[in-house]
């Protein structure tokens, strides 16, 4: 491996990992492979997620096979929960999750633009948040956890970080928003606090959205110390998500981008987030 990506690689957090079991998607490895191989790439942790269970235990046990990775558990916000279910995260709070996803494949904003529909919402007809996310963000501020956007739109989004900013939460993440949010609410997100997160699944060919020049023109515009570039991996299709770690950096260095930009984006401020 050339030294300069090992040495980024080493060390790194991907804060979007998907793995088996899995009933909504064919997931290339489980979640025991996929951290043998994060652990073999000393890689420092990643965020195991799931669209339709809290992964906090299953991340426990892997923290325990493999002695300094560092998975992290997460609960996102779908039907399959309960949906804005306050309780269902206080569980997963007490339980030591460290990431709050809104709601993702469930959202009314994703499932709208993907043709179907009515989903959840997280503000009213007025576009005031809603009390039980209100709730939900006392639960994130008292167990100091990190928020993240999940695929609401981004107007939800920038009064879900309003109002969490608001309450003093300081770890928030706007899920993917290129090409949903405009550069303006990206902007606006990030003033907020909000880091922006770039996945590299986006520049696979079997999503093919954006190409890698594309992605580094908008990490340069952005500006790197408010981004983090994630894997997102998981697929059936797609490497491990410690290869796709790898191959995201390689590719960054590729197109121009300088060693301590790249590491910033998969090391510094992953890092700063989620510990």
């Amino acid at each position: 491996m050339n030294p300069q990506i090992e040495e980024i690689l080493k060390g790194s957090y991907d804060l979007h990992v998907h793995a088996s079991p899995d009933s909504g998607a064919e997931r290339r490895l489980d979640a025991l492979d996929t951290a043998r191989y994060a652990y073999e790439a000393e890689m420092a942790g990643f965020v195991l997620k799931s669209h339709e269970y809290p992964t906090t235990p299953l991340a426990y046990v892997l923290n325990q096979m493999y002695p300094g990775l560092n998975v992290a558990g997460a609960i996102a916000l779908n039907r399959a929960v309960g949906g804005l279910n306050a309780r269902a995260v206080e569980v997963s709070a007490n339980l030591g999750a460290r990431v709050v996803w809104m709601p993702t494949f469930d959202a009314h904003a994703g499932m709208s633009r993907a043709g179907g529909g009515p989903g959840i919402t997280i503000t009213d007809e007025d576009g005031h948040l809603k009390s039980e996310v209100s709730d939900i963000l006392d639960i994130i501020k008292e167990h100091d956890m990190v928020l993240a956007s999940g695929h609401v739109s981004p107007a939800e989004a920038i009064t879900l970080f309003r109002e969490a900013k608001n309450k003093g939460i300081t770890r928030m993440i706007a899920t993917h928003p290129g090409g949903i949010a405009t550069m303006d609410e990206h902007l606006e997100m990030a003033s907020l606090g909000a880091y922006l997160e770039h996945t590299f699944l986006s520049c696979m060919p079997d999503r093919a959205r954006l190409s890698v020049p594309e992605l580094v023109a908008t990490l340069r515009e952005l500006g790197t110390e408010q981004c983090v570039v994630t894997t997102d991996f998981g697929q059936w299709m797609n490497p491990p998500a410690a290869e796709g770690m790898r191959m995201a950096i390689a590719a960054l260095l590729g197109a121009g981008m300088e060693a301590s930009e790249v590491a910033t984006l998969v090391k510094g401020n992953p890092n700063q987030l989620i510990n």
